[in-house]
């Protein structure tokens, strides 16, 4: 390969060059050209896409020294007119400038040095070599990344020849390499060994905002939204803020108070409905236990207008009798919750019911004796199902 237009010629979005080589493999066909706007994968910042004659690109990547594009077939003719996808390059360009940026502040207000990027589509991560910033920290850190948006500062790419003239540069982070290294340079900020591609001005970063951390090997993991991705992210916040305002009355500074309210209101609430159910229960068991008229005693019913939350309190106040043999069943939101419970041990076999009377309802549940319990699909066969059991129970 000759020339890397995308490095002398980023602004590009069409090229025509000549095709070097083509060799296939499992994945389709590998390219080398005589020049190329395509980026390759490195540094955190994906390859680029595009298409060559007309044929879209996979992957782009170096190896041994010549970027290989990686096509799912061979393009025909002598000519290869490239067509890069500038929406996707100007994405990670943004998210890549922004990470220098975020980087150089994170070092010179917290000492807090990067040690490894993650570029995303929705979200970019930062790895940091410290296990603690706190919430105020990261938001000055934020701050100050909009601050120096504004400020539209200048960035260059810098070839250096040689590690002595490497040495005049104050630099973020050092680098392996002694020849023909790469700076990337955010005027009057920020100076790092680079390879990949970057905006010309900290303006085209437009707003970055930043979104949670979590702790990976004991150091931390910064997320933060950059360019279009963090206005996307206030405009939803803002549009959920204005619904949640209106579905409370309430002005949106007033909004979260309001919700704490409403919250605690909904706890009292059912705090209340669970000791009214459990009264419930404990009233409607009363009264079941009243009805049998056979002995031993023996309660087959179902229970009309009885949600599960009260159905279970009915059977497990019902369950302590100790002497009461029932089969239940309730409808509750299309389903057919049941309990049967056999204190007599070996009056009734449970794996005969099991077979016998579970599948009219489509049943399924388990227990261990005397109480099983469970539900079915089909409510439909609730009176099918507890005739079955009737015959089953001699009854």
């Amino acid at each position: 390969m000759n020339r890397l237009s995308y490095y002398t010629n980023p602004e590009y979005n069409e090229l025509k060059t000549s095709l070097l080589s083509a060799e296939e493999c499992a994945e389709g066909w590998l390219l080398e050209l005589k020049d190329t706007l395509f980026y390759p994968e490195g540094g955190g910042q994906p390859a680029d896409g595009g298409t060559i004659n007309g044929i879209p690109l996979i992957h782009v990547k170096k190896s041994e020294g010549r970027v290989l594009h990686l096509c799912a077939g061979k393009p025909e003719g002598d000519v290869m007119n490239l067509k890069l996808d500038r929406e996707k390059r100007d994405h990670f360009c943004i998210q890549h400038t922004a990470q220098h940026l975020i980087s150089s502040l994170l070092l010179s207000l917290w000492d807090a040095p990067t040690v490894s990027v993650h570029l995303g589509q929705e979200e970019s991560t930062i790895e940091i070599d410290s296990d603690k910033l706190t919430e105020d920290q990261l938001f000055a850190v934020e701050e100050a990344a909009n601050r120096e948006i504004r400020a539209c500062r200048q960035v260059k790419s810098i070839l250096v020849a040689s590690a002595e003239e490497l040495a005049q540069y104050s630099l973020r982070r050092s680098t392996d390499k002694t020849e023909n290294i790469r700076l990337v340079e955010i005027e009057g900020l920020d100076i790092t060994p680079c390879g990949g591609l970057h905006t010309d001005n900290t303006a085209r970063l437009g707003l970055i905002k930043y979104t949670g951390q979590e702790k990976i090997r004991g150091r931390l993991r910064l997320k933060w939204k950059m360019g279009a991705p963090a206005y996307a992210d206030y405009r939803m916040r803002f549009s959920q803020l204005e619904a949640i305002s209106s579905l409370l009355s309430e002005q949106p500074g007033g909004a979260t108070r309001r919700l704490r309210e409403v919250l605690e209101e909904k706890k009292e609430a059912n705090r209340l409905l669970r000791v009214l159910t459990d009264k419930q229960a404990e009233l409607i068991s009363r009264q079941l236990s009243g009805s049998v008229t056979h002995y031993p005693p023996v309660l087959i019913r179902e229970l009309a207008d009885c949600p599960s939350d009260l159905f279970r309190g009915i059977v497990k106040n019902l369950s302590t009798r100790g002497d009461l043999s029932f089969l239940l069943c309730a409808r509750d939101e299309g389903r057919l919750n049941w309990a049967l419970c056999l204190p007599g041990g070996d009056t009734i076999d449970f794996n005969t019911f099991q077979s016998d009377c579970l599948p009219l309802i489509q049943g399924k549940g388990g227990g261990r004796a005397p109480l099983w319990q469970g539900s079915g699909g089909d409510g439909s066969g609730a009176e099918a199902f507890l005739e079955s059991f009737r015959v089953l129970a001699g009854i």
